[in-house]
């Protein structure tokens, strides 16, 4: 037999073994790896939408409370619950929406940037933004101070939604 055909018959022969070794190992592997253990839902964890923007609301019963809030559009609404378990939206307050964000020319303005400014720009004068008035920062003082600030979040918020809807983030 030729020594180089030998050669290249021997190197692939051992290309495939060290393959079929390797596919050997990882197989090992993750037959070794736990099964993540199937969670039973709870019973008493219920589900609803908020009657004004239609955002999910996850809570457990027991209610501690029958009031909520929703964290997206801020509607407050009161929740009754019957023998069954049932949940009802018995009462609706709608947030005033005088400083509800209407264009892009606004979503700018609450950002600090110009309208020609690129994706980078917006996503840095958001961070900048939101770094200045997160709730957290302010949770310490006064809960006038904080209650601007909650706000002021929820604006610099639905800016950046907004001009991530349209295509500018």
């Amino acid at each position: 037999m030729n020594p180089i055909i030998f050669a290249i018959a021997a190197f692939a022969a051992a290309l495939a073994f060290s393959y079929l070794l390797i596919r050997r190992r990882a197989k090992q592997k993750r037959e070794k790896l736990p099964k993540p253990a199937a969670t039973k839902p709870n019973p008493n964890d219920r589900v609803i939408s908020c009657p004004a923007c239609a955002q999910q609301i996850k809570f457990t019963l027991p209610l501690k409370s029958n009031k909520a809030q929703c964290r997206k559009c801020a509607a407050q609404f009161k929740l009754d619950v019957d023998a069954h378990g049932n949940v009802y939206i018995t009462e609706i307050k709608l947030p005033k929406d005088d400083t509800a964000i209407k264009t892009l020319d606004e979503c700018f303005t609450v950002l600090d940037v110009k309208a020609d400014a690129i994706p980078m720009d917006i996503r840095t004068a958001y961070k900048k933004k939101i770094s200045e008035y997160h709730p957290d920062k302010v949770e310490n003082l006064g809960a006038k101070i904080r209650q601007v600030a909650e706000e002021e979040t929820r604006r610099i918020n639905a800016a950046y939604a907004m001009l991530q809807e349209a295509g500018r983030v």
